[in-house]
């Protein structure tokens, strides 16, 4: 980041929090740039009508709220997408656990269409695979990304037709993460046994429960692009959320959780961020709790790491060379 994006961040990272700030220092086309980058701008439009964001010109503001009413009515076709998907695995008695955005906007958002969403990601066991693939394409949902990829990406892409010839997608995961030092940290088994409900998408909406959500949420904000959007914003409020959602014993167990996963200095990274940033309440001394002994945790050494890096990473964690083989052609030559 340039100076003025890292100062327009942090204005950014404090608004979206509520704390009373103005933009009156940045252009707005910036600003726009920016909030669309991080995925905010109903967060932005949400905290210029409760009075605590100033400084915004009134063709900005025209701007966030067009956004955000766009974003409301997606987000009411994807809800409806999503409980239909969530019913046809149902029925096939495909078990199904939501991840990422989707579970945490209905969860912990004040409401949904808040939280920027593209897509919908779903967790099933790698044993139902072939089963979800049948299941979603007999209903006409077309399906891609299933079959290449085998090392490096371990989710396919079921698109469900829509209204006027556009498509409502799931991502369907068959592991936890593309990145292979964090495909088997959370179960699916593991995940299922403590999962929660979510009302709001219907009977068979099931998603990770709060400590893993937020094990989840600590890990994709580096693993996604391999460390290269570690502070987009919609994705630290996500983890802001969820902690500040938790009681002193759920942040007690998420403590041990992320230490018995080995991932606690990504976790703790993520805290001290929204700590500093979003002005998150985190316990005293409950970082410095989280950090001691997990400077060697395989995956400590990715904090700030190259993509070339995680790339070797990922590698090195494989198995046999043939697959060390298979993921570099991928690379590669397979994208």
């Amino acid at each position: 980041m340039t100076n003025t994006e890292q100062n327009l961040w942090l204005i950014l990272a404090q608004a979206i929090s509520g704390q009373e700030t103005s933009l009156a220092d940045f252009d707005d086309d910036k600003i726009l740039e920016q909030a669309n980058l991080h995925g905010i701008p109903q967060l932005l439009n949400s905290q210029v009508q409760a009075g605590t964001l100033s400084g915004v010109g009134d063709g900005l503001i025209e701007q966030l709220k067009s956004e955000s009413f766009r974003s409301a009515a997606f987000d009411m076709t994807m809800n409806a997408a999503t409980c239909k998907t969530l019913d046809l695995l149902a029925e096939r008695e495909i078990p199904a656990l939501l991840l990422k955005g989707t579970p945490v906007a209905h969860l912990y958002y004040p409401a949904t269409y808040l939280r920027t969403r593209c897509d919908t990601d779903i967790y099933i066991r790698e044993h139902d695979l072939e089963k979800a693939i049948a299941v979603l394409s007999g209903d006409d949902y077309h399906i891609s990304k299933s079959e290449n990829r085998e090392i490096s990406s371990k989710q396919f892409v079921a698109a469900m037709p829509s209204a006027q010839n556009s498509y409502i997608h799931f991502d369907v995961h068959w592991k936890l993460s593309n990145r292979v030092m964090f495909q088997h940290t959370l179960p699916f088994d593991e995940c299922l046994e403590t999962s929660q409900p979510v009302p709001s998408l219907g009977p068979n909406a099931m998603a990770l429960s709060k400590t893993d959500l937020l094990i989840h949420a600590c890990i994709h904000r580096i693993a996604h692009g391999r460390n290269t959007q570690r502070n987009r914003l919609i994705w630290l409020y996500d983890i802001h959320l969820v902690f500040e959602a938790m009681d002193e014993l759920e942040k007690s167990d998420f403590l041990a959780a992320a230490r018995q996963k080995e991932v606690a200095t990504l976790c703790a990274d993520a805290l001290e961020v929204c700590h500093a940033t979003l002005g998150t309440a985190v316990p005293d001394g409950y970082i410095k709790e989280m950090k001691e002994g997990s400077e060697k945790e395989p995956s400590a050494k990715l904090i700030g790491s190259s993509k070339l890096r995680w790339a070797w990473e990922d590698m090195q964690s494989l198995g046999s060379l043939s697959e060390k083989i298979a993921f570099a052609r991928e690379l590669l030559f397979d994208r």
